[in-house]
């Protein structure tokens, strides 16, 4: 009996976080959000600014990505304080050379411009 209330006990935390995760959201809306962050992959950088920590990156941002995106203008919206996201134009994207960012950088506070 005290097996299976450890066993139970074990289960619960992955499945509460699994559901509250992106609770705010429908099944359809979160499937569309994951196609549309399949699609700007590489379009876009979270830059971790004076920090190592992995970013925790809601499925809502992939909408505000989109709509933030300039048509000529590299966009940096901040998450937080530590966070931010470098949004490239479409002008960069649609260039036949263009190369896709890598997901995740580490940058130090001391390197950005008045960017804001």
């Amino acid at each position: 009996m005290i097996n299976k209330i450890y066993l139970i006990l074990l289960l619960l935390p992955p499945l509460f976080n699994h559901s509250f995760a992106q609770s705010n959201l429908s099944e359809s809306k979160a499937e569309e959000l994951t196609e549309l962050g399949v699609y700007i992959e590489g379009t876009y950088q979270i830059q971790m600014i004076d920090t190592r920590a992995l970013p925790a990156v809601e499925l809502s941002l992939y909408e505000i990505i989109e709509a933030k995106r300039d048509l000529n203008n590299t966009v940096y919206h901040y998450v937080g304080s530590n966070m931010r996201i470098m949004i490239l134009p479409k002008e960069i994207i649609e260039h036949p050379d263009f190369i896709s960012l890598e997901n995740i950088k580490y940058i130090s506070s001391k390197n950005i411009e008045d960017e804001k």
